[in-house]
């Protein structure tokens, strides 16, 4: 846990001693952690020290006598605090402590506690410590490929490897009736690589690590761990965390990061006065972690990980891919569907209103048709013949000797005016229409329409057959009706022309004229009453009306119904 403090004082010295080279794996980890942890726990300059043994190095005295030099010319103020990277550095420090900062304290990291036994600190050393489980690794094994037998250790030829070589096969002799183990017998990498690639089936192999071979070559960066992990003929595990996804399989792993993380509290501890406790420490490894892509290469189901194994490196799935692009898409795809379910209701409801509409305007005109039948035939049934019976009589008293002089021009304005009745009584439904037809009312109407102006009209209807449904003749008297009054009118025409023919089991009629035309645009938007009721007859007969015409050049109406 990182604790701030306040800035304060002089600038802090910090020597760190690393057992190998500052950049080898896993024990790179913890120096990089140190110093930044360690920077932003005091919040104020530290300077660092860095500095490697020779992992070859024998270690007697004389043989570390130039080094020990090197380290007091380099150092120049002595350091507030020495931290010995790993064991190595440990026992270098504290062979040549007197002669180097005998007055400083120590801070030991990355220690395992079996390498405490016969070892004399101060009492103001400190250490921070793991308990490396190795027959952990075996039973990881097992439980993961319970049908291995053959375990091949790789591990260098440096003293402390050598020491662990030992250590390790002390723990696996509890599994010796299960595993054969087969020791790093100081082999160079080249010779390890050709083993672990030669192993008989069932084996796994346990990469420890590899600072030195036999030929004297250091490796670092996990050099050695990806060269065994290319030519290894089976699975390999290994201690750390930091080796997870560079070629192990995965386990119970020490995470030598957060080792330098807590060896970064206990230095500024250590460091700064009245920062709490500066006790010992000690780290726990983690929870069992797997590499997906190893557990795949090997045909490791996850059915056999320990209770609560994370696996990592496993590669998204379609929907981690493309979750968000997924996500606007359903989004886009449910708004849109909204929109057309409302768009939909909304066309159905406006259908709904158009039917009723329809049906009204039919209503409407039905009952327009039927007032106009009713007023026709009172007009010729009543009142032009009580109109005709009084001219009658003012003929009669004409015609008498003793007959007053104002007579005669009342029974002349008695005959027009009983003409004009009847001419209403047409205009208003013409009888000939349901006495005769649809063919005798068209010939009629043009009658009556030449006579009566100056347009010559003729009419056409070739092939009309004789019974036509009383809706579609009144609603094609009508349409004509209003053409020719629209073209002596409006568009003050000397010729028409009436064509009425049967056309797609139904009835066409189309009324031309040579009249001054009219742009339809404007019409449109400007539509008239005549127009407007010619379209809504025709449309109550789901036929169609087409009108075409050109300003100088005439109309032609076109109205089809279904008959």
């Amino acid at each position: 846990m990182l604790i701030p403090v306040a800035a304060a004082g002089e600038v802090k010295r910090v020597l760190i001693i690393h057992s190998f080279g500052r950049d080898f794996a896993p024990f790179n980890a913890i120096g990089l952690v140190i110093r930044t942890d360690l920077t932003l726990l005091l919040r104020q300059p530290v300077v660092f020290h860095d500095v490697s043994l020779d992992a070859e190095r024998g270690g007697t005295a004389e043989d570390e006598r130039p080094f020990v030099e090197y380290l007091l010319r380099r150092s120049g103020a002595p350091p507030d605090l020495v931290i010995a990277n790993g064991t190595p550095a440990m026992r270098f420090y504290l062979r040549h402590r007197d002669a180097l900062f005998p007055e400083r304290p120590l801070l030991v990291s990355g220690i395992d506690h079996r390498m405490l036994d016969g070892i004399r600190l101060r009492a103001k050393d400190r250490v921070v410590s793991v308990d490396l489980d190795i027959s952990a690794v075996a039973r990881t094994i097992l439980q993961l490929r319970p049908q291995t037998t053959t375990i091949a250790h790789v591990l260098g030829a440096s003293p402390l490897e050598q020491f662990w070589a030992g250590e390790v096969q002390r723990e696996f002799a509890q599994f010796s009736d299960e595993l054969r183990l087969l020791p790093p017998d100081g082999l160079s990498l080249d010779e390890m690589r050709r083993r672990v690639a030669a192993l008989p089936p069932d084996s796994a192999v346990f990469y420890q690590m590899f600072a030195v071979g036999a030929d004297g070559v250091q490796h670092e960066n996990e050099q050695a761990l990806a060269s065994i992990r290319e030519s290894s003929s089976s699975p390999v595990f290994g201690l750390f965390a930091n080796q997870l996804g560079k070629g192990i399989v995965g386990g119970s792993l020490f995470d030598l990061r957060q080792v330098g993380s807590v060896t970064a509290e206990l230095a500024a501890n250590m460091l700064e006065v009245n920062r709490g406790s500066d006790a010992n420490r000690h780290v726990e490894k983690q929870a069992p972690a797997f590499d997906w892509r190893e557990l795949q290469r090997w045909g490791i189901p996850e059915s056999r990980l320990p209770p609560g194994a994370e696996v990592r490196f496993r590669p998204p799935s379609l929907w981690d891919q493309h979750k968000v692009p997924v996500l606007v898409g359903v989004a886009i795809v449910l708004f849109q569907g909204a929109l057309i379910a409302a768009l939909l209701f909304q066309r159905a409801r406006r259908q709904s209103a158009e039917e009723e509409a329809a049906g009204l305007s039919g209503r409407l005109i039905t009952a327009h048709e039927d007032e106009r039948r009713r007023l026709a035939r009172e007009l010729h049934d009543d009142l032009t013949q009580r109109l005709a019976r009084l001219a009658i009589d003012a003929g009669r008293m004409e015609r008498a000797s003793d007959a007053p002089a104002g007579v005669r021009p009342l029974r002349e304005d008695l005959v027009r005016l009983s003409e004009d009745v009847h001419a209403l009584s047409y205009r208003l439904h013409p009888s000939v229409l349901d006495d005769l037809g649809l063919v005798e009312a068209l010939r009629a109407e043009c009658d009556r329409v030449g006579r009566h102006g100056e347009m010559r009209v003729e009419v056409n209807t070739r092939d009309t057959p004789d019974a036509v449904p009383s809706e579609a003749s009144l609603c094609l008297f009508r349409v004509a009706q209003e053409a020719l009054s629209n073209a002596a009118r409006h568009g003050r025409a000397s010729a028409a022309t009436v064509l009425l023919s049967p056309r797609d089991r139904g009835l066409q009629l189309a009324v031309s004229d040579n009249g001054t035309g009219f742009d339809p645009a404007q019409s449109r938007a400007r539509a008239s009453l005549g127009l407007a009721s010619m379209r809504e007859r025709v449309r109550l007969l789901s036929g169609h009306l087409d009108i075409e015409s050109t300003p100088g050049r005439g109309t032609t109406v076109v109205a089809w119904v279904p008959a």
